[in-house]
């Protein structure tokens, strides 16, 4: 459309307050509001083919309620269509100014790429088709946090729009057939990854206070000019396989109202299901009273009033806590076994947790198994970025090895980390990658690493099948097992009178804790009659000695059966009656079942077991 076709709209003062823009229900008419604070005029320029097409002078809104809010509103036949095809800013003065409240964005069409940032217009309708939307609730959770960009950017995803919207959605299947129900997704709100003091490099992350949080990432898109479509095609396939879509939103120096409207614009027009936040910033007083945003899940630190909605858990508490005392135990550090028992079991009834040990700040599984120190070197900061404090164990040799000795304590020590994070009673979050052996190389503050350091290698799901294999049987376990979909908080007493505590632990000796400093044994008991399913029993064994465990006598006629055991190989399902050899830093997880003597099981015997009392 030509500049002089424009005549053909008709220009008007704002009715409305509402800043960013507004269309009117039948299509006719598009409201645009800004914002330019103690402003004697104001412009907005539009753009068609990158070049000028039109500047139109603003009306004050409201001179007395309102006098810095500036606002026009264009009405005609084709006005949408029009302004789809154009681009704008705001001009003040000498000054360019951007609508922080813009839906789609031109200029970052390419990512690590400069270019002239602009707003564009985006009246488009999306079919959802129906998209089946569930809420999983907390206690059924499998978290899994993703960085989108460095899902598929490698060329060992062989997906046709590696990097994108839709090249994430040709590797729904893998996370699907893994067993994961809700994605984490690091920022996809456009932010600015080019950092403009420290030429040349890259905010991979995109934790940054220069950032457009209505406008999903254009080079996120196959197509960056369809970025909108392509982000809400994704997550309706997410949500077409019973998955749920968190999205991490960093906010910085916004006001609270900014935050709010963001918040619910993503609830509304994306059916994004949570949010993590950062609860410094974002009041939770503000969520609580909002009629929207209190139905939805909220992952943060430090919650104090919220709980419950409805009966649904709404807020989860994230944060480094169970990620410390896990890596201290995992790697045998004495005066660990109370802090991982209390941390392992924490059941709280209105706020519910979030457990991982590893996440995008910090290690990966691989690297902490493989490292004692960090490597940072290639961030350009002379390695002395990220934290000092990894809590990690090389298994005998730094970086990578050959030495079969180090690979299989490195083996069993994942399978260690990943039985801790995924049989707790915490939802469990999973760091993207750490299911097949995700490396890089040592570097635990990877926020500026867009190659191949941060990109998945899809190449290992088959050399490390292995461990991909075990991270799908204990998620297979998780959804299976009544214990980790229960109702009722589980406490360590005996609530209901049945003589056994919900949850109770144990040392070598059962009712017997060993809580000393140098102690690196524990089991731990999960009554089944408090949650309607079979009892299990957890044996941990940091010690860098095997020792013998001695079980808990439950009911008579109940025999244990093995589920898993890092120490062992083949040890599934064999029926154990009174004790049991754990080797060296294993675990081993059984579940009480009723038995009978046969000749597949010719050791069990029908002897009947005294029960000891609960302590």
């Amino acid at each position: 459309m030509r500049q002089e076709e424009f005549v053909q709209f008709e220009l008007q003062p704002a009715k409305g307050l509402v800043e960013g823009v507004t269309v009117s229900e039948d299509g006719k008419s598009v409201e645009i509001v800004f914002f330019a604070k103690e402003q004697k005029e104001c412009q907005l320029v539009l753009y068609q083919n990158k070049a000028a097409l039109k500047k139109i002078k603003m009306f004050p809104c409201d001179s007395l309620t309102a006098p810095d809010l500036y606002g026009i509103r264009l009405t005609g036949e084709g006005i949408c269509d029009f302004l789809q095809q154009c681009e704008y800013v705001f001009e003040t003065g000498k000054q360019i100014c951007q609508d922080p409240y813009m839906k789609a964005t031109a200029g970052r069409n390419v990512f690590g790429k400069r270019g002239k940032l602009r707003g564009k217009f985006d009246f488009s309708h999306f079919d959802w088709q129906g998209e089946n939307r569930k809420k999983v609730p907390f206690e059924d959770m499998i978290l899994y946090q993703c960085h989108l960009r460095g899902f598929t950017r490698h060329s060992s995803s062989a997906v046709e729009a590696p990097g994108t919207y839709l090249g994430f959605c040709e590797k729904l299947k893998e996370l699907e057939y893994l067993g994961i129900n809700t994605i984490v997704f690091l920022p996809l709100y456009d932010f600015n990854e080019i950092m403009e003091k420290q030429e040349g490099k890259i905010n991979y992350w995109g934790y940054t206070e220069d950032a457009c949080y209505f406008a999903p990432k254009a080079s996120y898109a196959s197509c960056p000019e369809r970025a909108v479509e392509e982000c809400k095609t994704m997550i309706r396939r997410i949500h077409q396989m019973g998955m749920n879509v968190i999205f991490d939103m960093h906010f910085q120096k916004c006001p609270p109202q900014f935050i709010l409207r963001c918040l619910r614009y993503y609830v509304m027009e994306y059916h994004v299901d949570g949010f993590l936040i950062d609860t410094s910033v974002v009041s939770e007083a503000w969520l609580s009273q909002d009629p929207i945003l209190r139905q939805c899940k909220f992952l943060g630190a430090g919650w104090k009033t919220m709980g419950q909605v409805a009966g649904q858990r709404t807020v989860a508490e994230f944060n480094d806590a169970y990620q410390t005392v896990a890596r201290r135990y995992l790697k045998s550090d004495e005066g660990q076994v109370a802090g991982f028992y209390e941390a392992f079991c924490r059941d709280a009834a209105g706020c519910a947790g979030v457990h991982y040990i590893t996440q995008k700040n910090g290690f990966t599984l691989r690297d902490l198994v493989s490292y004692d120190i960090k490597h940072n070197e290639a961030n350009g900061e002379k390695n002395q970025d990220g934290t000092q404090y990894n809590y990690s164990w090389n298994c005998g040799q730094e970086g990578s090895s050959r030495k079969k000795s180090v690979l299989q304590m490195r083996r069993k020590q994942t399978k260690n980390a990943l039985a801790m994070l995924l049989l707790g009673l915490a939802s469990p979050m999973i760091l993207a990658g750490d299911e097949f052996g995700q490396t890089q190389r040592g570097n635990n503050n990877a926020y500026c690493q867009d190659n191949a350091t941060t990109w998945l290698h899809w190449n290992l799901i088959e050399k490390n099948k292995d461990i991909y294999d075990f991270v799908r049987h204990l998620i297979a376990f998780r959804k299976e097992h009544t214990l980790y979909h229960r109702r009722e908080t589980m406490m360590p007493i005996d609530s209901k009178g049945y003589g056994i505590p919900a949850i109770s632990a144990h040392g070598i000796e059962p009712w017997e804790a060993d809580f000393s400093y140098y102690s690196r044994d524990l089991g731990i008991l999960f009554y089944g009659v408090y949650y309607g399913g079979n009892s299990i029993y957890m044996i941990f064994n940091m010690h860098w000695e095997s020792h013998t465990f001695f079980f808990p006598a439950l009911e008579k006629d109940k025999r244990w059966k093995c589920i898993l055991d890092t120490g062992r190989e083949n040890a599934e399902n064999e029926i154990v009656v009174k004790k049991y050899k754990m080797e060296s830093r294993s675990i081993a997880v059984f579940e009480c079942i009723d038995t009978v003597k046969t000749p597949e099981n010719p050791r069990i015997s029908k002897k009947k077991i005294r029960r000891k009392p609960a302590r």
